[in-house]
């Protein structure tokens, strides 16, 4: 959550679930006379939905409690990734080629020669398509195989 004015949504939910709290609340925002009980009044102005004293409907108050309990859209490699594996290598060469390099500086150790077996290993950190990064690494230059791939050294 952020910002002084966010409003967490287990609370607004909580007391929207009382039936007699969402009958007074929707009597308040759709401005028809209705039950306006004190103790109801004053639980929907302590979750934000009505203004304190006036008991009027709070506007906009559900777009703030959207927008502050949100998770942050992802941008740059990482909307690539999904709890540190790769969803997906991206079409746009220039993301490629950042993803890819991004990969090989964090899984495969600088100035270290690797059988295949530790090179899957690593990748299986990533990704369940070992085949096709490893490819991948290679074709952009970011890995050395030997002739017979049996062993790959980072470039």
């Amino acid at each position: 959550m952020t910002g002084d004015n966010a409003i967490p949504w287990q609370p607004v939910m909580a007391a929207l679930a009382n039936e007699q709290v969402l009958q007074v609340y929707a009597a308040r925002v759709l401005g028809v006379d209705g039950p306006a009980f004190e103790k109801e009044l004053r639980r929907l102005a302590s979750v934000g939905l009505l203004t304190p004293g006036t008991y009027e409907p709070v506007a906009g108050v559900f777009d703030t409690i959207l927008v502050a309990n949100s998770a942050p859209k992802a941008e740059g490699i990482d909307k690539f990734f999904s709890s540190g594996m790769l969803t997906q290598l991206p079409m746009n060469p220039a993301l490629r080629r950042e993803v890819l390099e991004h990969l090989a500086t964090r899984l495969i150790p600088e100035g270290e020669t690797l059988g295949e077996t530790d090179i899957n290993r690593l990748l299986a950190t990533v990704t369940t398509d070992i085949p096709t990064l490893r490819r991948a690494l290679v074709d952009h230059g970011l890995l050395e195989r030997n002739a017979d791939g049996s062993a790959y050294r980072r470039r």
